[in-house]
C-alpha cells in the first residue's frame, strides 16, 4: 500500500509538474479552429499566417505586411484655410451645427478610403488524401518558442504538423511529419481571389506574381512575388498545373518567402530589386541550415527577445488545464480563472514581437493577419488611440526595438503633413494629420462624419512615443536626430495653429472634436468646438517635450521663446460643478454618457500632466469622471477596456483595475484572444492590458519610481523580472503576502534613481552597468 501511495503521489507530482510547464509555455484547443477568430497566429513582424489545423485540409492564410492597396491618395483641400476660418466663427457665435456641415461637405475629404485596403498575399490550401477518422487531437501555440502545433491520430498513424516565420531567415515554415513511414500525401494549392497569378516551377515550387488593387481595379499598389517550396523525406512529389503533389512521404517541409517592390523610405519610389531572386535566395539559405537547424535558429532569436522580462503570480488554485477557448468562455461568464489573464500577458507579448519589428511597418488594427481583399476599417493606422495603445507597453515591457516601427511611421507622416499644415490649415510651419492613415503615410484628413474624423492632435500624440523611448533609454542620438524634429515640427504648427478664446483670451485649438464624442447644445446634437480638453492636453505634453528636449540638447533660440510664450496662454481644462473633468469648453449634456473614448482624460494617462503628487483636483476630476463613464451603461470595447484599466491603475485602484481585466475584458475575447472591436477581431487594440498588468506593479510616470503602486489583493505573491522604468532602469522585483521583499535594480545609464514604496523614498545613485539590491 505504501509503495502504490508513493507511485500516485509520484504521478501526480508528474502531473503538476507538465501542467505547471502547460500554464507557463502554451495555451491549446480540442478541435480545429472553425473560423478565422480561432486560429492561431504566427510571424515574424513582416510575414504572418494564420493556422487552421484541420486534419483533413489544412488552410494558411498569408500575409506580408507591405501588400497594400494604393494610390490615389487624399488630396489636401486649398480651400481649408479659408474653411477653418469660417468654421471658427461659426463656433465661437454659437453655430456648432452650421459648422460641423461645413466641415463634413467642404472642408474634409471622405471618398479615398473607399477601397484602399490592407490585402493577403494569399491562402495555401492544403488537402489530405486520409481522410479517416480522427482521435487524440491536439491544438497549441508554443508562445516562449513562437511555433505552433497540431497533432491526431488518424488510422493508426500519429501526424504532427509545427508552424512558424523566421526572423534570421525570412521564411515561413510549415512542417508535416508522421511516426510512420510513407504516410504523408496530400495535394497543395495557393489561391488568391484576385491579383495574383502562379505556377509551378522545379517539380517542387510554387511561384506567385501579383498586385494588389481593390476588386474595382482601382488603388493600384504594391507589387510582390513569393516562392513556396516544397522539400519531401521520401515519397514522391509532382508539380501539376494548379498545385503541388506529394505521395507516401516520410515527412514534408515547406518554406515560403515573399518579396515587394514596397519602400518604407520613399513611398514614391518603389523598389527595383529582383524579388524572386531574394526570394530563392531566403529559400536557399533556410534549406541548407536544414529543418533542425532552422528552427533552432528561429527559436533562439525569438527567445532572446520573449525571456528578456517574466510576470509571475502564484495562486493558491488548481491549475486550469483545459483549452483556451473554454477557459475564456467560463471568464467571460464570471468563473475566476487567475492564470488565464497571465497567459493573455505572454500571448500579448508573443503578438507583439511576431507582428513589429525593426525596420518595418507597425502593427496594423489587424497586427500583420488579415484573411479579407477589403479589411475591416482598411487595416489601416488609426492615431487617435488604436495604434499608439497597441505600443504602450513596449518600453516597460523591455522591448524597445519592437517600439522602432511606430518612429518610422511618425517621422514619415510628420513629413507629409508639412504640406498638410501648410495648404489645409493654413499654417506657416509644422506638420499635421489627420485621425487615420496607411502605408503610404498620408496626412489629409478623411472621413465622412466630424465626430471621429475632425481631430487634429493625433500626430502630435505619435510623436509622444519617441520622447518615451528616450526616457526609458536615454539615448540622446536618438533624441538629437530622430525625437527632436518632429517634436519640433508639431510645437510650431500648435504655435501657429492656436488662437484667442474671445471669452478667456487663452489660446485654444479648433475647431476640433474630442474623438468621437458628442454632445448637445440647446436641444441640438454638435459634434465641433474650439478647445476642446484632448486637443489642450496633447499640446500642452507637445509643448512639454519639446522644451524638455531641447534643454537636454543645450538649445534655447527663438522658437523655444515662442513655444513657451504659448505654453504660459494656453488654455487649460477645469472641473465642472458635478466634480467632473470637462471634455468640452462648456459644460454640456453629452449625447453618450457611457462613451468609449476617454480622450478628455488623456492628461493622466498616457499623459502625466495630472498627478496625486502635483494636482490631486484634478485626480479627482479624472476618477468621478471615470466613474461616471462606467456607470452609464459603458460602451466598451477591447480597445477601450484596455485604457480604462490602465487608467484605474494610475489612479491606485487596482482591484477594480483587476476585476475588469479577469472578467469584463473576455466578455471582448474571441477563442484565439483576438479581440473584439464593433464585432470585428483585432490585434492592436489587445495590448493596453499588458500595460495596466504593469502598471499594477512599476510605475514611473511622476518624479518617482513607485513600487507595487497598485497591488491587486488577489496577487498577495508574486515576481516580475526585467520591467524597465524611465531613466534607463531595469527592475525585477519580489512580494510576499502583499510586501515587498526583494528589489534588484540595474542601472543603464548610471542615473540616479528614485525610489517610493507605500510613502517610504529612497534615494539611489547608481553606476552605468551596475545592479543594486534595495529593501525598504
Amino acid at each position: 500500500m505504501r509503495n502504490l501511495l508513493f507511485v500516485i503521489i509520484l504521478l501526480m507530482s508528474s502531473l503538476q509538474l507538465t501542467f505547471a510547464q502547460d500554464k507557463c509555455s502554451h495555451f491549446w484547443y480540442a478541435q480545429p479552429a472553425s473560423d478565422w477568430k480561432s486560429a492561431l497566429p504566427i510571424g515574424n513582424g513582416r510575414i504572418g499566417g494564420m493556422i487552421f489545423g484541420d486534419p483533413s485540409t489544412e488552410q494558411i492564410v498569408i500575409n506580408e505586411n507591405t501588400i497594400w492597396c494604393g494610390p490615389p491618395l487624399p488630396p489636401n483641400n486649398p480651400k481649408g484655410p479659408e474653411l477653418i476660418n469660417k468654421m471658427r466663427n461659426l463656433i465661437f457665435n454659437g453655430k456648432y451645427e452650421e459648422a460641423v456641415i461645413v466641415c463634413e461637405k467642404e472642408f474634409a475629404d471622405g471618398v479615398h478610403e473607399n477601397a484602399r485596403s490592407y490585402q493577403p498575399f494569399g491562402f495555401l490550401n492544403i488537402d489530405f488524401k486520409d481522410k479517416g477518422a480522427i482521435s487524440n487531437y491536439k491544438r497549441w501555440l508554443d508562445y516562449t518558442k513562437a511555433i505552433t502545433y497540431v497533432s491526431y491520430t488518424q488510422n493508426g498513424v500519429t501526424y504532427t504538423r509545427e508552424a512558424f516565420v523566421s526572423k534570421p531567415n525570412e521564411v515561413m515554415v510549415v512542417r508535416i511529419t508522421a511516426d510512420k513511414p510513407g504516410q504523408v500525401s496530400f495535394k497543395s494549392k495557393y489561391t488568391r481571389p484576385f491579383g495574383a497569378t502562379t505556377k509551378a516551377e522545379n517539380n517542387r515550387s510554387q511561384y506567385v506574381q501579383g498586385q494588389a488593387y481593390a476588386e474595382n481595379g482601382e488603388f493600384v499598389g504594391v507589387k510582390f512575388e513569393g516562392i513556396i517550396n516544397y522539400y519531401n523525406e521520401g515519397g514522391k512529389i509532382k508539380a501539376n498545373e494548379t498545385d503541388i503533389e506529394i505521395n507516401n512521404a516520410n515527412s514534408v517541409t515547406i518554406m515560403i518567402a515573399i518579396s515587394t517592390d514596397y519602400n518604407i523610405h520613399d513611398t514614391k519610389n518603389v523598389l527595383t530589386h529582383n524579388r524572386k531572386k531574394i526570394c530563392e535566395k531566403q529559400l536557399s539559405q533556410a534549406q541548407k541550415l536544414g529543418y533542425k537547424k532552422l528552427k533552432q535558429t528561429h527559436i533562439d532569436e525569438y527567445s532572446a527577445l520573449y525571456n528578456r522580462s517574466s510576470f509571475d503570480i502564484t495562486f493558491n488554485t488548481p491549475v486550469n488545464n483545459n483549452p483556451i477557448d473554454k477557459r475564456i468562455q467560463l471568464a467571460a461568464s464570471g468563473q475566476i480563472d487567475s492564470e488565464l489573464l497571465f497567459e493573455y500577458y505572454n500571448y500579448c507579448r508573443y503578438l507583439f514581437i511576431s507582428s513589429s519589428r525593426k525596420g518595418g511597418l507597425p502593427m496594423n488594427l489587424q497586427g500583420i493577419w488579415n484573411p479579407l481583399m477589403l479589411a475591416p476599417w482598411r487595416s489601416n493606422f488609426h492615431i487617435n488611440v488604436n495604434i499608439q495603445e497597441a505600443y504602450w507597453f513596449a518600453e516597460q515591457a523591455n522591448l524597445s526595438e519592437c517600439h522602432e516601427p511606430i518612429f518610422t511611421l511618425t517621422e514619415n507622416l510628420i513629413k507629409n503633413g508639412k504640406e498638410t499644415a501648410q495648404v489645409m490649415f493654413g499654417t506657416k510651419r509644422g506638420s499635421v494629420a489627420g485621425h487615420r492613415t496607411d502605408a503610404w503615410f498620408y496626412a489629409p484628413p478623411t472621413f465622412l462624419k466630424a465626430h471621429w474624423g475632425m481631430s487634429i492632435t493625433n500626430a502630435a500624440w505619435l510623436c509622444l512615443h519617441h520622447m518615451e523611448h528616450y526616457r526609458y533609454t536615454l539615448d540622446k542620438e536618438f533624441l538629437k536626430t530622430r525625437a527632436l524634429p518632429i517634436l519640433r515640427e508639431t510645437a510650431l504648427f500648435f504655435v501657429d495653429w492656436l488662437v484667442p478664446d474671445p471669452r478667456s483670451g487663452k489660446l485654444v485649438s479648433g475647431p476640433t472634436a474630442s474623438p468621437e464624442n458628442r454632445f448637445k447644445v440647446n436641444g441640438k446634437v454638435a459634434s465641433l468646438t474650439m478647445g476642446c480638453t484632448y486637443d489642450q492636453e496633447i499640446i500642452w505634453n507637445t509643448f512639454r517635450d519639446f522644451l524638455e528636449a531641447c534643454k537636454i540638447l543645450g538649445i534655447n533660440n527663438e522658437e523655444t521663446v515662442e513655444v513657451e510664450a504659448s505654453m504660459k496662454k494656453l488654455s487649460m481644462p477645469t472641473i465642472a460643478n458635478d466634480g467632473r473633468l470637462m471634455e468640452w469648453t462648456e459644460e454640456s449634456e453629452e449625447t453618450e454618457p457611457g462613451h468609449r473614448h476617454i480622450s478628455h482624460l488623456w492628461g493622466m494617462m498616457p499623459g502625466n500632466r495630472i498627478t496625486q503628487d502635483k494636482t490631486p483636483h484634478l485626480v479627482d476630476a479624472v476618477r468621478k469622471s471615470l466613474d461616471y463613464r462606467l456607470n452609464h451603461n459603458y460602451h466598451a470595447q477591447g480597445w477601450s477596456l484596455g485604457w480604462v484599466t490602465s487608467m484605474l491603475a494610475r489612479l491606485k485602484e487596482g482591484d477594480k483595475s483587476l476585476d475588469m481585466m479577469q472578467h469584463n475584458y473576455f466578455t471582448k475575447a474571441y477563442p484565439n484572444m483576438f479581440v473584439d472591436a464593433h464585432g470585428r477581431p483585432q490585434v492592436g487594440d489587445m495590448m493596453g492590458v499588458p500595460l495596466a498588468m504593469i502598471e499594477l506593479i512599476l510605475q514611473s510616470h511622476t518624479d518617482y519610481i513607485d513600487l507595487l503602486p497598485s497591488l491587486p489583493t488577489a496577487w498577495k505573491d508574486g515576481k516580475v523580472t526585467g520591467l524597465c522604468a524611465r531613466g534607463a532602469f531595469v527592475f525585477d522585483m519580489e512580494w510576499k503576502a502583499g510586501k515587498l521583499i526583494s528589489t534588484n535594480i540595474k542601472s543603464l545609464k548610471g542615473e540616479k534613481c528614485l525610489l517610493r514604496y507605500e510613502g517610504k523614498v529612497k534615494e539611489l545613485s547608481t553606476e552605468a552597468g551596475k545592479s543594486y539590491q534595495v529593501t525598504f
